[in-house]
């Protein structure tokens, strides 16, 4: 009986089998399997309530960063000297402070005021992306090689930035990024512990883009209760992964009331599952649900900058314009066209500062009411 059975199964399995022996392309698998996802979650013109959609989408997105379900972010903080100091010809006043976000985790972070500027002011939270230097790009401590190609030819001074403009800067250090880089990584000077920290993040159940936001989250606790800083006009910013991070921890913590992502806008599609990317962007599950327009559109109607770079081959603008297209109905839904705005860099993958004063000065033009109003 079982002879037959396996000879009835054999022939099963020759019907409709191919004459020649079958091409082996891992490849179009992996690019059907992308193409197939379903994105369940998307806002959808005409058929979703954008108040409903927001909190439901929001709710799950906590959910896929794995954010601790915590009381307190910030268990503690240490603060070193004001400094006043002179960077690259900007003068202000600088002092280091440590976050204790985690219970054996201190995130490293500048506060910068301009040099003679009273309080309280508004203020921008300052990421940066993969870099060796880490926090260190933003406060324009490199090296003249480094500041030739980052700042000169790539405007990634952002903390420098804010402060010649007039705003507090707090120089956030992201996981895996420079101080909170693992020690070999710091010895080898590597770029980041990006991939070692994500496969140890998932194996206990946590993201490390998820550490990340939890991280901004507890900066803001921290600079609500500094007497300098206007808590309802917190911006952020960055480039690259600093973009991304900004994305992430602006669509989660309503605080934020401007987003100005640089280089990390684009379909889900066409970037980190359409050309290589590092590992610390691959959320379990993200694209079953959303886009990366339904991500930036959890930031309605709070005030959105988009950068992004002509020529950036990892972030490529027809897919950048697909999406904004896209986000551009969830912010008209929201009733709030005009706080959105779309700037292209005519380069490549770089931080581009040219928008970012007069956008600045119109989100944080007007009331002291945080970030939805």
């Amino acid at each position: 009986m079982i002879s037959l059975m396996c000879i009835s199964l054999s022939l099963a399995l020759r019907v409709g089998a191919p004459a020649e022996e079958p091409t082996v392309r891992v490849e179009d698998y992996m690019t059907d399997l992308r193409d197939r996802l379903p994105h369940s979650g998307r806002f959808r013109p005409g058929e979703t309530d954008f108040a409903t959609w927001s909190r439901r989408t929001r709710a799950h997105l906590a959910k896929l960063l794995a954010l601790p379900d915590v009381e307190k972010r910030l268990l503690d903080a240490w603060e070193g000297e004001w400094e006043r100091v002179t960077v690259r010809g900007t003068e202000h006043r600088r002092q280091r402070v440590l976050l204790r976000t985690e219970e054996r985790l201190w995130v490293p972070a500048y506060l910068c005021l301009p040099p003679d500027a009273e309080g309280p002011l508004p203020v921008v939270i300052c990421c940066q992306g993969h870099a060796q230097d880490g926090m260190r790009v933003s406060l324009g401590l490199i090296d003249d090689d480094s500041w030739q190609s980052l700042v000169v030819e790539g405007d990634r001074d952002n903390a420098l930035q804010a402060v010649r403009n007039g705003y507090a800067a707090l120089a956030l250090e992201l996981r895996s990024f420079g101080e909170l880089r693992d020690a070999e990584d710091l010895e080898a000077n590597a770029t980041s512990s990006c991939t070692r920290h994500t496969l140890l993040a998932l194996q206990a159940g946590r993201v490390l883009m998820g550490m990340r936001v939890h991280d901004v989250m507890a900066a803001i606790d921290y600079l609500s209760g500094r007497p300098e800083i206007d808590a309802s006009r917190i911006a952020m910013t960055g480039n690259s992964g600093g973009g991304t991070i900004t994305f992430y921890a602006s669509a989660m913590d309503e605080r934020i009331r401007a987003a100005i992502p640089s280089c990390a806008f684009c379909t889900f599609r066409d970037s980190i599952q359409g050309v290589n990317h590092c590992a610390c962007n691959f959320i379990p599950e993200m694209s079953v649900s959303m886009e990366m327009d339904d991500l930036a559109g959890l930031i309605a109607p709070r005030w959105q900058l988009i950068i992004a770079g002509k020529d950036d081959a990892i972030f490529p603008i027809d897919g950048v314009r697909e999406a904004y297209e896209r986000l551009e109905t969830i912010y008209r839904a929201a009733g709030v066209p005009e706080r959105l705005q779309l700037y292209v860099g005519q380069g490549g993958h770089r931080y581009y500062a040219e928008p970012v004063p007069e956008f600045l000065a119109r989100a944080f033009a007007g009331p002291g009411t945080g970030g939805v109003r």
